[in-house]
């Protein structure tokens, strides 16, 4: 079982790290593009957070795995649209 605020605390960061990349998404389709290294970083940013998320996975309730698993599902819809330029 996962600790609640363990588990809010990863949340909150993963959610953190989806929305500076959805940041460096939208810089990205501007006429003046943003920083290519930033955009990078929140590649690798979604990445990590990912994968914390497979670690968190293997140790939560029926309850908190279903919304990890939604968030899960939410940060590789983000990855796709990073690496297609949607």
């Amino acid at each position: 079982m996962t600790n609640s605020s363990y588990l809010q605390g990863a949340i909150n960061e993963i959610e953190h790290v989806m929305t500076n990349a959805e940041e460096q998404l939208t810089a990205s389709k501007k006429v003046q593009p943003g920083d290519p290294n930033e955009f990078s970083e929140a590649q690798l940013q979604l990445e990590a957070a990912n994968m914390e998320l497979e670690k968190i996975l293997r140790s939560a309730t029926a309850e908190q795995r279903d919304q990890l698993l939604r968030l899960q599902q939410q940060v590789h819809q983000l990855q796709n649209r990073m690496i297609l330029g949607l």
